[in-house]
C-alpha cells in the first residue's frame, strides 16, 4: 500500500513559526516584523554603504569600515533619533530666529 503525502503549507509564518500556535497571530506578525526589519542589512552613517548589522541590544556594526555606533534596540536609527537630528540640523543651520526657547 503506498502512503500519500500531505503537502506542507509554508511561508506564512516566518520567523514566529517556532511560537506555534500560541500568543496569537497579531503578535506573532509583529515579532516576525521586527525580527525581519532587525535582520536587514542597514545604511552606515559613516561611509554610506549597506553592511550595518547588529551586534548587541542597540549596539551597530559596520563589516565594510568597522565603525560601531549605538542606535535603536531593533534598527540603527529610531524615528525619533532622526527627528531629533533634523530639530537640531535646523536649529544649527537657521540660527536663533527659529523661535525654540533659548533662541529668542
Amino acid at each position: 500500500m503506498v502512503r500519500k503525502h500531505k503537502k506542507r503549507k509554508k511561508g506564512k509564518v516566518k520567523t514566529a513559526g517556532r511560537f506555534g500556535v500560541r500568543y496569537g497571530r497579531k503578535i506573532r506578525k509583529m515579532v516576525a516584523s521586527i525580527e525581519e526589519q532587525t535582520r536587514a542589512a542597514h545604511k552606515c552613517p559613516r561611509c554610506g554603504r549597506k553592511s550595518v548589522k547588529r551586534v548587541s541590544t542597540g549596539i551597530w556594526h559596520c563589516s565594510k569600515c568597522g565603525y560601531t555606533f549605538t542606535g535603536g534596540t531593533y534598527i540603527p536609527q529610531t524615528p525619533m533619533g532622526i527627528a531629533v537630528q533634523r530639530a537640531i540640523r535646523r536649529e544649527v543651520e537657521g540660527g536663533a530666529g527659529t523661535g525654540m526657547i533659548g533662541g529668542e
